[in-house]
């Protein structure tokens, strides 16, 4: 009995490394566990109490001396060791998001008296009981370092984490997938935008306990995320009342101005400018927490009026320069987050927890003219309605020692409404190469409801038997959304030049300048249209994790999801049941010492429809670009006059009947299509395939290591596809596949319309079913692949802790993802990707995520008791280049390569006149951006005034103030021959220096 004693010991106490890194495997629940060796154990109870709130539990123990309490709320416990109702030992624990805590004990017997000794106290060991990789944090830890707060900024903490685009906001890339691709949780209730699956919604960083950031291996628990996940606990209510009161300060009198790009390779006009950027943010967070009933009902709550104001350069496209400079306010009662939480522990096996928040926030924006670094008259203005609300109840009840049920039930509101002042200005972009371009009179862009409401139910069983631990659950969301999209001014306008030869892709053929020069056109793009539309996500899991072994613990679950959507009108648009999603995990500890873990998975991961899918496809939008001539320019609006139809010039051969129709590009119908018509028969829904190795050591005291390899493919991509054999419409399909779906009015025959009626009502015809071959639609299959090789070294002792971690890593394929980060292309899960043929000709190569390597290095230093030194440093290799084009040397309808942005630039002879050959550009064969690297410093000061805690901080964000491109215009025509003079040019660059000052104080 003492060398099993020893050994369990031995590995509580060396594991105690492993138990705090930050990356490595992270436990599913807050699991109090450990195990009592000796005799007659049937006569021995343990009891958890939480020291700060009352809260326990009792547990007998399992016939082998273990005990396990599960879903333990977290906190700080005491852990008591009862025979016949008599205390015979105890002792200090830690239940911590994520993390097995462990304590063990030892029946010693000397003559007749029995001892109980603490072997292992407050230790999570190496967790054989998961293999999910991640990293967990807790606010204390958070508070130590100079971390922006966000949770995009704790996220990118983890290795495998990426920056995405500042197209998308402030989003993260996990494992080589696009942004849109993860999901975000606040004490159990998922905040994800469910428009697009960009970003999530938050809470002030006081509000936060402890986070999970999760970069691969989930449970079967964990779906309808094939990036990461994002899982964040709020603060609690104890038996004391406690109060706080923060007072923090970002003035822009402390911020660096930023960059500024150029057009012709630097030496041209300004095309985006950040020195004229500011952002000043004054917000004051007041709390309290406390017993409504001391030991059973808790209180804690949060208020946060925000003062912000920001200035930004915006407008113009990759083939136009900033036109606007903005001013957007927001403080008191329109910037104002509450939230609270009440828990009820209405005994020691039942709890309540109701949670809530309200962010909403109204923001004055005021627009002003900007050309070339001068700033013009005020022209338009707005009030942009953001936020939302959210809440959730939640219950864990504990039925026997073996059987724990939780129950959750929530709904998240959220707004994105824009209302303008200007509604008659209509959107004007100026495409052309010219010193002089036009510009409106108003802000432009579009105006009606925005909003979505997601209604989430979740059911979970999980029972103990031997060495088993069977879980078991429902999850159900409802995603409501509402979406009207009207142009401003009833027009969006782009001035552009067709080059001699060049053409503007028609829907009844190309529209070719015939003639002996170029000359200057107007496309006119309007979308119109949208209403209410909704989709429904379940999804049933399964899992068993067995003790196979003392030092092999086995994780077998299995998944099934099923994703349904309606339009406008009611009628289904999309209806999915994935296969069962496997996911297997194995840890071993190779020694039986505890001082290393070799863990390995296998998961499917499947990523449900975006709403704004449905939203393009189904809510009755028209979209439409027509082509005109015109003779003039209207000197207010900027719009054009005398206009034209581009089939009616002269100059032009299109090889059809002149008119509006015949100079159009339909790219969405108002009619709403049925299920039949625009989702494939065969295609199964977006899905990836992860294998994940890692092993962890720990070398002393002080040192612990880590390595781990990842690989991850798509193994279904669904995409639209939207060639002349779906038209009107675009049809679901997955790409490189055979598929069938029925038509409505219009019946490609390949050479022409054949039989086509061309009246489309939005139901399918009859007997029209079809099947496409993978030739026939000519799109390739859709290619994704991500490798990663992580390592990772984490040292701490009492006044010292850091973290470095290096990836490598690769990420190889056709397209991204949900969304397409080198064109800035936020339309999730419809890019212009798998559109038609044309598009994927050349798109193999090095994906916008690719950063080969990545080095992270943060930590803290206290030099004394009440000084505390943080820093937090990323070095970072630049993303893939492409060329784009805009012509493709095949006018095969089939193919439609007139339209989108393409791998095939145009050439031209000594005149600028296409001479009708082209060159294949690959995705990512144009170099990289510059190596970027960024380190953010700190210091604390802790400090006593009248029995008050107070602390006083500075952050540091970008000490150094470098400033390299994080992304460039990777457009090298602006028309098919013609040099875009904004080509190679930065769109964005590092965030220049800046500063945050806050002053705390606690009682």
């Amino acid at each position: 009995m003492r060398n099993n004693f020893s050994k369990i010991f031995k590995r509580s106490v060396t594991a105690v490394a492993v138990s705090s890194i930050l990356w490595g495997s992270a436990a599913l629940a807050d699991d109090l566990i450990g195990k009592i060796v000796g005799s007659d154990l049937d006569v021995y109870t343990v009891t958890a109490v939480n020291v700060d709130t009352g809260t326990q539990r009792t547990v007998s123990l399992n016939a082998d001396g273990s005990y396990r309490l599960a879903k333990m709320p977290s906190g700080n416990y005491k852990i008591t060791v009862m025979k016949g109702g008599v205390v015979v030992a105890e002792d200090s624990a830690k239940a911590s998001l994520g993390r097995n805590t462990v304590t063990n004990f030892e029946i010693a017997a000397t003559d007749d008296t029995e001892v109980i000794q603490v072997v292992g106290s407050s230790i999570s060991t190496i967790d054989l009981a998961s293999s999910d990789s991640g990293l967990i944090i807790g606010d204390v830890e958070i508070s130590r370092m100079p971390i922006a707060q966000n949770i995009t900024s704790v996220a990118l903490l983890a290795p495998g984490t990426v920056k995405g685009d500042s197209a998308f906001g402030n989003t993260a890339s996990f494992g080589g997938s696009s942004v849109a691709e993860n999901a975000c949780y606040i004490n159990g209730l998922e905040v994800t935008n469910t428009r697009q699956g960009l970003g999530c919604g938050e809470v002030p960083f006081e509000f936060y306990k402890e986070f999970q950031i999760k970069t691969g291996g989930y449970s079967a628990k964990y779906g309808r995320a094939t990036g990461g996940t994002m899982n964040s606990v709020t603060k609690s209510g104890t038996n004391n009342w406690e109060f706080a009161a923060i007072a923090q300060f970002q003035p822009d009198s402390l911020q660096e101005d930023g960059s500024i790009s150029r057009g012709k390779q630097g030496s041209g006009a300004i095309f985006r400018d950040e020195s004229m950027d500011s952002e000043s943010q004054t917000d004051f967070t007041f709390s309290a927490g406390g017993p409504i009933i001391e030991d059973t009902l808790f209180f804690y709550g949060l208020i946060n009026p925000r003062d912000t104001e920001k200035s930004y350069t915006t407008g113009g496209s990759e083939f136009s320069a900033n036109d606007q400079y903005r001013v957007e306010a927001a403080s008191s009662g329109d910037n104002l987050f509450w939230g609270a939480k009440i828990d009820w522990d209405i005994n020691e096996d039942h709890r309540l927890s109701l949670f809530g928040y309200s962010n909403r926030r109204d923001i004055e924006r005021t627009v002003f003219d900007y050309d070339n670094g001068v700033v013009g008259a005020e022209k338009d203005g707005a009030i942009l309605k953001r936020g939302g609300e959210a809440k959730s109840l939640s219950y864990t009840g504990y039925i026997t020692d073996d059987l724990i049920v939780t129950a959750m039930a929530g709904t998240i509101e959220t707004e994105y409404e824009t209302a303008n002042a200007n509604l008659t200005c209509p959107t004007v972009t100026d495409s052309r190469t010219t010193d002089n371009p036009v510009t409106g009179c108003g802000a432009g862009g579009s105006f009606g409801d925005n909003n979505d409401e997601n209604t989430q139910y979740r059911l979970d069983v999980e029972y103990d038997f031997g060495d088993h631990t069977f879980a078991a659950g429902y999850d159900y969301q409802k995603r409501k959304s509402a979406r009207v999209s009207t142009p401003i001014g009833g027009h969006s306008y782009d001035y552009r030049t067709l080059a001699v030869g060049g053409d503007f892709q028609a829907d009844n053929g190309a529209l070719e300048n015939t003639s002996s020069a170029g000359f200057d056109y107007v496309e006119d793009r309007i979308f119109d249209g949208g209403g209410s539309f909704e989709s429904e996500l379940a999804a049933y899991y399964i899992e068993d994790k067995w003790q196979a072994t003392d030092n092999v613990v086995l994780d077998v679950g299995l998944r099934i999801d099923e994703f349904d959507s309606w339009g406008t009108t009611g009628k289904l648009l999309t209806s999915f049941k994935t296969d069962i999603a496997p996911r297997l995990g194995v840890t071993w500890d190779p020694t039986g010492s505890g001082e290393s873990k070799v863990y390995a998975t296998y998961g499917r991961y499947y990523l449900p429809v975006a709403n704004n899918t449905v939203f393009r496809a189904a809510s009755g939008v028209a979209d439409a670009t027509t082509a005109y001539t015109f003779s003039g320019v209207d000197g207010t609006t900027g719009a054009p006059t005398g206009l034209a139809p581009l089939a009616d010039s002269a100059d032009i051969n299109n090889g059809a009947s002149n008119g509006v129709a015949n100079s159009r590009q339909i790219s969405g119908t108002p009619v709403v299509p049925e299920q039949d018509i625009f989702q494939a028969k065969e295609a199964d829904p977006f899905s990836k395939d992860e294998y994940i190795i890692g092993y962890e050591q720990i070398l002393n005291d002080e040192y612990t290591i880590g390595f781990k390899g990842t690989y991850r493919e798509v193994a279904s991509a669904l995409d639209d596809y939207c060639g002349r054999y779906a038209y009107p419409y675009c049809v679901m399909v997955n790409p490189g596949s055979d598929s069938s779906w029925y038509s409505d009015g219009y019946y490609w025959n390949g050479t022409d319309w054949g039989d086509s009626s061309f009246d489309s009502d939005g139901a399918p015809d009859a007997g029209s079913l079809t099947t496409y071959s993978a030739e026939t639609m000519g799109l390739p299959e859709a290619k994704n692949e991500y490798t990663a090789l992580e390592s990772m070294v984490k040292y701490q002792s009492d006044a010292f802790r850091y973290t470095f971690t290096y990836t490598w890593s690769r990420s190889l394929g056709n397209f991204e993802g949900a969304v397409k980060s080198d064109i800035g292309q936020a339309d999730a899960g419809i890019t212009q990707d798998f559109d038609f043929p044309a598009l994927m000709d050349g798109a193999d190569g090095y994906q916008p995520n690719d950063r080969r390597h990545v080095l992270k290095f943060f930590g803290t230093w206290e030099p004394t008791q009440d000084l505390l030194l943080g820093w937090n440093s990323t070095l970072s290799s630049g993303r893939p280049v492409s060329l784009f084009g805009q012509g493709y040397p095949s006018d095969d309808p089939n193919l439609n390569g007139g339209w989108g942005d393409l791998f095939y630039l145009a050439d031209t002879n000594a005149d600028g006149d296409l001479t009708g050959e082209y060159t294949r550009h690959s995705r990512g064969s144009a170099g990289r951006t510059p190596w970027t690297f960024n380190i953010d410093v700190s210091a604390a000061y802790s400090f006593t005034v009248s029995d008050v805690d107070m602390r006083a901080s500075l952050n540091i964000f970008n000490v150094l103030n470098t400033q390299e491109a994080v992304a460039s215009n990777e457009h090298y025509e602006s028309a098919e021959g013609v040099v875009n003079q904004w080509h190679g040019t930065a769109y964005g660059f590092q965030t220049p220096r800046y500063v945050r000052i806050s002053l705390e104080a606690r009682f």
